[in-house]
């Protein structure tokens, strides 16, 4: 059967919206896209989109009109069964002789119901196995229906072995996760049961060892925490914050669609920075400052104006308003906790030279830079899907516009730049997969073409940096040959760079991304 089967037989609810978003992340576009073509949330493509992933968009549809409760349960979906994809892919392998077989859409639909049974304690199973099978005999008739209906039942008879890793241990079906590589069945158990590409798991052994790899895996495959950025120069920024980083009590938090588990890095949920001293840093690393995070649900502290929020515990307004009505007046940014925290170690927040946002995007970092007094004089990035939201994003801010223009970094539109130079570099984005659970698709081959472009941007933007002046570079992900080594090369091809800050979440801190940055400063 087609993959291309009609889904307008289906009901538009949570669940048939993400079986839709998930069909286009399979046609390539990322997660954020998929669910905001589904939800008719407009958003930039940028310059992927292809023609195959517009008619498959046109096929999928949108479900207009859903509740804040379908899309608040589609968004979790799309982005936990994409965080849990080769755990739920093993089960079902378990369950039915040979699922790869199944049309698409029944594979999918049948995810959804795994991680249904195995995630989300407040869904009754029964439900749960009851959609499932509706929409499966919706869509392909009585005998799929029956096969969804076996192989559900057959996994609740399982009971709580799936929720241990011991069950993945040795396993005659895990051999066929291995796609060549080493690693004996144990490391690969856990890495299906974390739902890690092996490749992912045996660099991060490789580079960190068995312990510090596991620990890399257990945080990539919990929820990510949600985090805002307060406008320090909004007139009720304090007022807002005081509130906002009270404890919450029982019933006012709510994970609200698209923030709390959802986050991205355009305006759907996220964007970037903020202010602090060194010991603050130095909790947050050690995870030293979230004390409550059960009882109250006490969000942690990022420096002097970021919050972070354990899942679920985001609250649904503060002072009267929706807090999309404070995004919307310029008192506050989604931007994650990691991207903050690289900022403020770095002490990018201290700056007082013209800053040269090279890789600048949607423009977070260069707004948290100017928001904490930091003059950013020029943003530039080669997406203008990214970077034609900066005017606006500064005005509602009530930030001045910096001097913008399309630029890749490797050809710079300047010869020169008087002050300091932050580079926000294009990488794997191996520390935030809980964030950004498709990048668990790619492939490892993309890491070498990823690893030169990094090396030619650093070459450059070093060449161009002046005497005195500061090149700050990160990254979100967790492999050394993106981080560390691409320093080093720089470090010894350019005798005139010393290293004045390096940073990296530490791998035993349990929720924050895995960011990493180093400061460079050119003699003389």
């Amino acid at each position: 059967m087609s993959r291309n089967i009609s889904l307008r037989k289906l009901s538009c609810n949570g669940r048939t919206a993400a079986l839709r978003a998930l069909l286009l992340v399979d046609d390539g576009l990322s997660a954020q896209q998929a669910l905001a073509s589904v939800l008719d949330a407009p958003v930039a493509h940028g310059a992927s989109g292809n023609s195959r992933e517009k008619s498959h968009t046109a096929n999928a549809g949108r479900c207009q009109g859903l509740s804040a409760q379908d899309r608040a349960l589609c968004t979790e979906l799309v982005y936990g069964c994409l965080r849990t994809e080769l755990r739920l892919n093993f089960l079902l392998g378990r369950v039915l002789p040979r699922p790869q077989g199944l049309p698409r859409p029944m594979q999918i639909l049948l995810a959804l119901a795994v991680y249904g049974l195995l995630f989300q304690d407040k869904v009754p199973s029964h439900a749960v196995v009851y959609e499932a099978v509706e929409q499966a005999r919706a869509l392909f008739g009585q005998g799929l229906a029956r096969v969804a209906n076996g192989a559900l039942r057959s996994l609740q008879r399982m009971g709580e072995e799936p929720a241990q890793p011991s069950f993945y241990a040795g396993q005659s079906g895990v051999k066929k996760y291995r796609h060549g590589a080493g690693g004996t069945d144990s490391f690969l158990g856990k890495c299906i049961f974390y739902s890690i590409p092996l490749w992912i798991g045996e660099l991060w052994r490789s580079a960190y060892g068995d312990e510090a790899a596991l620990r890399l895996m257990q945080r990539s495959f919990e929820r990510p925490w949600a985090a805002l950025r307060i406008n320090a120069r909004h007139t009720d920024g304090a007022a807002l914050h005081a509130v906002l980083a009270a404890p919450q009590a029982e019933g006012r938090a709510s994970a609200i669609a698209g923030l709390s588990g959802a986050a991205t890095e355009s305006g759907a949920t996220e964007q970037d920075s903020l202010q602090y001293h060194t010991d603050i840093a130095d909790r947050v690393d050690k995870n030293e400052n979230n004390e409550g995070q059960g009882n109250g649900h006490k969000p942690v502290a990022i420096g002097q104006w970021g919050l972070a929020f354990a899942p679920g515990t985001m609250p649904r307004e503060a002072l009267g308003l929706d807090l999309r009505q404070w995004l919307a007046r310029g008192a506050l940014s989604w931007q994650s906790a990691g991207s903050q925290q690289a900022l403020l170690a770095l002490g990018l927040d201290r700056w007082h030279e013209p800053v040269w946002d090279a890789c600048a995007g949607h423009g977070g970092k260069s707004t948290a830079l100017m928001e904490w007094g930091v003059p950013v004089s020029l943003c530039t990035d080669r997406s203008f899907a990214r970077l034609r939201g900066l005017p606006t994003q500064c005005a509602t801010l009530g930030l001045p516009v910096p001097p913008h223009c399309l630029a890749d970094a490797i050809r710079p539109p300047v010869g020169q730049w008087p002050g300091h130079i932050l580079v926000d570099a294009p990488c794997s984005g191996l520390g935030v997969l809980g964030r950004r659970p498709d990048i668990r698709r790619r492939e490892p081959q993309h890491l070498a073409e990823l690893e030169v472009l990094q090396q030619n941007m650093l070459r450059v933007l070093a060449d161009i940096l002046q005497p005195g002046r500061e090149l700050a570079y990160i990254t979100c992900t967790l492999n050394p040959a993106e981080n560390e080594r691409a320093v080093d090369q720089l470090l010894e091809n350019n005798s005139d760079l010393t290293i004045e800050r390096q940073w990296q979440t530490g791998h035993s801190h349990p929720w924050l991304e895995g960011m990493f940055g180093a400061v460079l400063r050119k003699k003389g």
